[in-house]
């Protein structure tokens, strides 16, 4: 399924993904998915470039968020598995590498560009958007994975990629395995490095400053996708030009609602956002 491509605001770039449930079930998930459908609730022209087997359903997707995705064979497809509170994440299936050879022309100038990997899909194509802001959420291109599927993290990477052109990475605690003298290197490259620290916030630097927000009080029902709507606001404000701590308090703001409600139905509209922004002070 494709829709007519339009011009937009926000592009995100990357797998929508077939998470297995433990009922035996599937239901889309992905960084694109979470992203796309955050920014589009926000009011932005959205768009998401993907591939994913026809027999995803996508077709609950708002018609106003641009979808184009390629067929493939299998859909990506994770599953998780429990010990007590220990997850093992297994990758199960994996659909085709994402090209920019099928990006409408109506898309080549959006404002933001978001590449969001979730299993080494998204080529480092950065420079291809010279006038948008790029962010990244970089956690797909740091998994790796066994021939049973079985997902490890391999953070040392992100000191090896080539990072010129994206202006804002937002990793998690989780992505970086709690090695913090990594961020100490990337803030040397990226202009702008978020790191998201669940239940206590997020970390962000920027031109020598260090920016500790902390996170809006709520109950954690779903923390899936917390992190991709963060990035998703995070990187609209910014382009908006709020102040950095600002963007990072609007970001945590966007991320309370995800958290406290069951998957992509808590995501919250502008003026939700708005409201429990004003609530604070």
């Amino acid at each position: 399924m494709s829709t007519p491509a339009k011009p937009i605001d926000y592009l995100v770039i990357g797998h929508i993904t077939a998470d297995l449930l433990p009922d035996g079930s599937v239901q889309p998930g992905g960084t694109a998915l979470y992203a796309a459908l955050t920014a589009h609730r926000l009011g932005l022209r959205t768009a998401i470039l993907t591939a994913c087997a026809p027999e995803l359903d996508l077709g609950w997707l708002p018609p106003e968020l641009q979808l184009l995705r390629k067929p493939a064979v299998e859909s990506t497809t994770f599953s998780n598995r429990y010990s007590g509170q220990r997850r093992t994440q297994y990758l199960l299936h994996q659909a085709q590498p994402i090209s920019l050879e099928w990006l409408p022309a109506e898309w080549e100038q959006p404002a933001i560009v978001h590449l969001g990997p979730v299993d080494q899909e998204v080529p480092m194509v950065a420079r291809h958007f010279p006038k948008a802001l790029v962010g990244a959420t970089p956690q797909g291109w740091l998994r790796g994975w066994e021939a049973d599927g079985k997902v490890w993290l391999q953070p040392q990477i992100l000191k090896e990629l080539d990072l010129r052109a994206i202006r804002v990475l937002v990793l998690s605690e989780e992505d970086i395995e709690g090695d913090e003298t990594i961020i100490e290197e990337l803030i040397g490259r990226v202009p702008t490095v978020v790191l998201t620290r669940a239940e206590r916030g997020a970390t962000t630097w920027q031109a020598g400053q260090r920016f500790d927000v902390p996170a809006f009080p709520t109950t954690v029902v779903d923390p899936t996708g917390a992190g991709d709507v963060f990035a998703a606001a995070f990187f609209m404000a910014m382009w908006q030009n709020k102040a950095v701590e600002v963007a990072t308090r609007w970001a945590n703001a966007t991320a309370s609602f995800s958290i406290a409600g069951q998957g992509t139905n808590a995501l919250p509209t502008m003026d939700e956002v708005v409201r429990r922004m004003a609530a604070e002070y």
